[in-house]
């Protein structure tokens, strides 16, 4: 295996060259170019711990999400990653399962183990809790938050005008008893989208009824369930908004086992705009959120954090935007 002083020797440098290089360290364009290639003929690779002793650096940014499965938090995952692994860096990522406790243990674990910079998607974790450990020698960077106190570190989408979007593109259709299956209410983003559907509702003079409600859990099988309860409860609906796709998927289900048709009986709109709802049938009508775009711009603010600029902008809110396939009909 190579060592640094027969990388620097055959570039016809010095050593401590040959480490700025590799540490991001502005050397004249000649000795970079010869280091480069001298690497890369010899198959150079730094001992990570060595190097992450002489740098304070271990070359990793640390996740931390609800959960490591699911489309979203896999888009989310997938943008930061595409960011980071451009600038020689990996990921360690880690889930906190929606409990306040594991998520501070994941928090824990990724500083102990020397990440360079922490990228949360947590929901359990107060917002004063998480201003506390933004205040680490870490930095912070928060996906699906919005901290007044750490505004410029936080990446979100504006979740009330997606729920009153979805909501509105129903009632602009003619439907007027509209169901909700809401997604974890502990969690801001199914405050948000609630209230984003009670506003839409109200701005239309629609009255807001509390049998048209029910969890969704933001997952298949809840979405099955909720449907279900709905269906068993004989409440009048002819469209419902499920906080996210996969709960629209378990609702499409539901309702195809109950004998009503989408669209011609049951309208849905889901949200998120995951891969999924292209391939249900029929295709999903959803709100879009760019998951991917985001944990991109999360990437490049946890980058920017450490000293690593990048020549993309930061976006820190995002909107979401109305997608139209199939399953929305007029009333």
């Amino acid at each position: 295996m190579a060592t640094i002083r027969e990388v620097a020797r055959l570039a016809n440098v010095s050593v401590a060259t040959v480490s700025r290089v590799m540490n991001g360290v502005t050397v004249t364009p000649a000795n970079k170019t010869a280091v480069l290639a001298a690497i890369e003929q010899l198959h150079y690779r730094p001992n990570a711990f060595a190097r992450s002793l002489a740098t304070d650096r271990s070359g990793a940014i640390g996740v931390v999400v609800n959960e490591v499965t699911g489309l979203f938090y896999g888009g989310i995952v997938q943008g930061i990653e595409s960011v980071v692994e451009k600038h020689g860096m990996h990921l360690i990522v880690s889930s906190g399962h929606r409990i306040a406790e594991r998520e501070r243990q994941a928090f824990e674990s990724l500083t102990q183990s020397r990440a360079d910079a922490l990228i949360m998607l947590v929901s359990a974790t107060s917002d004063y809790d998480l201003i506390e450990l933004a205040t680490g020698d870490r930095p912070v960077v928060l996906i699906g938050r919005h901290i007044e106190e750490l505004a410029d570190r936080c990446v979100f989408v504006d979740n009330v005008h997606g729920g009153y979007i979805a909501t509105r593109h129903l009632i602009d259709k003619g439907h007027d008893q509209i169901a909700h299956l809401t997604g974890n209410l502990s969690m801001r983003d199914g405050r948000d989208r609630l209230e984003g559907y009670k506003t839409a509702l109200r701005e239309a003079g629609i009255e807001f009824k509390e049998s048209l409600l029910v969890d969704g859990e933001f997952v298949e099988e809840g979405g099955y369930r909720g449907m279900q309860r709905l269906l068993h409860r004989g409440s009048e609906f002819t469209a419902v908004f499920a906080a996210n796709d996969q709960s629209a998927a378990g609702a499409l289900l539901a309702l195809k086992e109950g004998g009503r048709e989408v669209p011609g009986d049951v309208s849905v709109v889901g949200y998120d705009d995951v891969l999924l709802a292209r391939y249900v049938s029929p295709a999903l009508t959803t709100v879009g959120q760019p998951y991917v775009e985001m944990g991109r711009s999360a990437a490049r603010l946890a980058l920017s954090a450490i000293g690593i600029s990048s020549p993309a902008p930061v976006v820190n809110k995002f909107e979401p935007k109305l997608v139209v396939r199939e399953s929305v009909a007029r009333r």
